[in-house]
């Protein structure tokens, strides 16, 4: 796994198939998502039976969930066995602790795509995640990734992990990198998918460089 800084494609909604009323902006999910995260880094086993369960679900490329839309996949249920497997594999990690520094620099981009609909980890103005933390006070060396459409902590994790559609599976890798150990989480409305959760990782608590002994 290279060093950071590492920032990785942002994750698309699935295609939602017919309509469906919409649902009010859960209040205050970041900590759930927060706690959603950890409880796959650190009970991997648990992890993947949740994943097997979302499996179940699979019609050819379609998720069908009773009482609830329909969406459509890229792939089908394939990256979903790639992602047990790969979940499998890793041995119980460290949970992540929030970060305030990271924390304020993913509110800020959430914050910007709210009110101008973009998708992706540049800012109207060119800026990166890193200028974000640096102008929150911290450094450049962080990584994130972005779900966007998916409206609950289950989802919006699990859509990261899976990472349908996304050809070197990125986000999966970079949640279970086991160097990290801080993360902030901003999640709220967007104008065209109507959710979005911008998580900003790092192995410092606000992208420092660790400092080396001697």
């Amino acid at each position: 796994m290279p060093l950071l800084p590492l920032v990785l494609a942002l994750d698309m909604t699935l295609a939602a198939l017919g309509s469906a009323p919409r649902p009010t902006i859960p209040a205050a999910i970041e900590g759930a998502v927060l706690a959603e995260l950890n409880r796959a880094r650190s009970d991997p086993a648990g992890f993947a039976d949740s994943l097997r369960e979302w499996r179940g679900l699979y019609r050819g490329t379609l998720i069908v969930r009773p009482g609830s839309v329909t969406y459509r996949t890229v792939e089908g249920p394939a990256p979903v066995d790639e992602a047990i497997t790969f979940v499998e594999r890793h041995r119980q990690g460290r949970r992540l602790a929030p970060a305030p520094v990271l924390t304020a620099a993913a509110a800020d981009h959430q914050a910007e795509q709210r009110a101008t609909g973009d998708v992706g980890h540049d800012g109207t103005d060119g800026s990166t995640p890193a200028d974000r933390v640096r102008r929150r006070g911290g450094d450049r060396w962080v990584g994130e990734v972005i779900a966007y459409g998916a409206d609950n902590p289950a989802d919006i994790v699990r859509q990261l992990v899976v990472d349908d559609g996304v050809g070197d599976r990125g986000h999966r890798r970079l949640l279970f990198d086991p160097s990290l150990r801080y993360a902030g989480v901003s999640c709220g409305a967007h104008p065209v998918y109507r959710y979005m959760c911008v998580i900003t990782v790092g192995r410092t608590i606000d992208g420092r460089p660790i400092a080396r002994a001697g």
